[in-house]
């Protein structure tokens, strides 16, 4: 196990193209323990002052978000001559991982809780983009990442918002070079995959991207190749989800077709806007969309987790009962499941699973 600064690194949990995410555990006196996630700079970009002073500007953005929809960071530092973010560890999967075992499942994310995880979202971004500096003048915070993988969804049913690595604040360091895309392609807005200026509601339309296809259990501007995919994304020409998926309801395909407005003008003006419109959707159809009913569906998808135990300082001795195992999932693990809390994630798994068919 690595030491790093006042953090040891469980293990590697993700690596990009800029940091790599570790687990990492922090302990203290009286058998004080926390688990936490230690993001660091890769070590070959530690002496490129670009990459550094973006790695910094994320760290700024994230000192300023705290909002139960954001994953929230605790600690900036160095060590060993590599910048680090220190930042809470969440059990549970992203929505990558959970749409793509829904596929494999055949269990489609129910309508009700794809417009559930979205409103959360839409809460954690309307905080970000409403951050304003001391004096009250708005930061401009805008996310220009938002996609299935930094989307994460707790296994107790929190829906966290991850990764500002390449969010943009009027007050950031790093000014974007012209010509230069941040972001994945294909949860790009028409204004962001042509290089204008962008605003909070290019977030609207990436999140809206990722209801469709939710929704309609396929990708919307995904192509063979970035330019292709690219220029779907400039065409900007989209099917209702009703139209390529015949359960999604016709009034429930117009809020998503609002959110995906070529022209920014008409889309949601706000992510909160987009949140109230799916709330009262779900309210007006009385569909059950509570965490509880999240957490029962992922735990029907992801039936055996098991959370990472402390590393023994010597072999364990064998056990003397009958002990329940199985495999960590992803890079975010989850606890082992109590019996108790099955049986109530079984319940409520029945109203879950029923209002995917709607």
């Amino acid at each position: 196990m690595e030491t790093f600064g006042r953090y040891q690194l469980v293990r590697r949990l993700a690596v990009g193209g800029m940091a790599e995410l570790y687990l990492a555990r922090q302990v203290g006196p009286e058998g004080f323990e926390k688990q936490l996630v230690v993001k660091r700079i890769l070590p070959q970009l530690a002496g490129n002052q670009d990459f550094v002073a973006m790695f910094l500007d994320e760290a700024r953005i994230a000192a300023r978000l705290a909002h139960p929809n954001v994953v929230q960071v605790f600690d900036f530092g160095e060590a060993q001559g590599s910048p680090y973010l220190v930042m809470e560890y969440l059990q549970g999967e992203d929505l990558r991982k959970i749409w793509r075992q829904a596929q494999a499942l055949r269990l489609p994310i129910p309508q009700a809780l794809t417009c559930r995880i979205a409103s959360e979202v839409c809460a954690g971004l309307d905080h970000a983009h409403k951050q304003t500096d001391p004096s009250g003048r708005p930061l401009g915070i805008i996310h220009r990442d938002v996609s299935p993988q930094n989307i994460l969804v707790s296994y107790d049913g929190a829906v966290k918002l991850v990764d500002f690595g390449i969010a943009k604040a009027a007050d950031t360091a790093v000014v974007t070079r012209s010509g230069v895309l941040k972001g994945k392609y294909a949860y790009m807005s028409p204004e962001q995959a042509a290089g204008r200026p962008l605003d909070h509601r290019t977030d609207v339309f990436a999140l809206g991207v990722v209801v469709y296809e939710l929704l309609t259990g396929a990708r919307l501007f995904k192509r063979d190749s970035d330019r292709a995919t690219l220029a779907a994304v400039a065409a900007c020409e989209v099917e209702p989800p009703s139209a390529r998926e015949p359960r999604v309801p016709a009034d429930l395909s117009a809020l998503v077709m609002r959110a995906l407005e070529r022209d920014p003008t008409q889309r949601y003006q706000e992510a909160r806007a987009f949140g109230e419109a799916l709330e009262g959707w779900l309210h007006a159809h009385h569909l059950p969309a509570a965490s509880t009913h999240l957490t029962a569906y992922l735990r029907h998808l992801f039936p055996e987790p098991l959370a990472i135990a402390p590393t023994p300082t010597a072999p364990p001795p064998p056990p003397t009962a009958p002990v329940l195992t199985g495999t960590a999932t992803g890079a975010w693990p989850v606890r082992g499941l109590a019996l108790a809390a099955a049986l109530g994630a079984l319940l409520a798994l029945g109203l879950a699973l029923a209002a995917w068919r709607l």
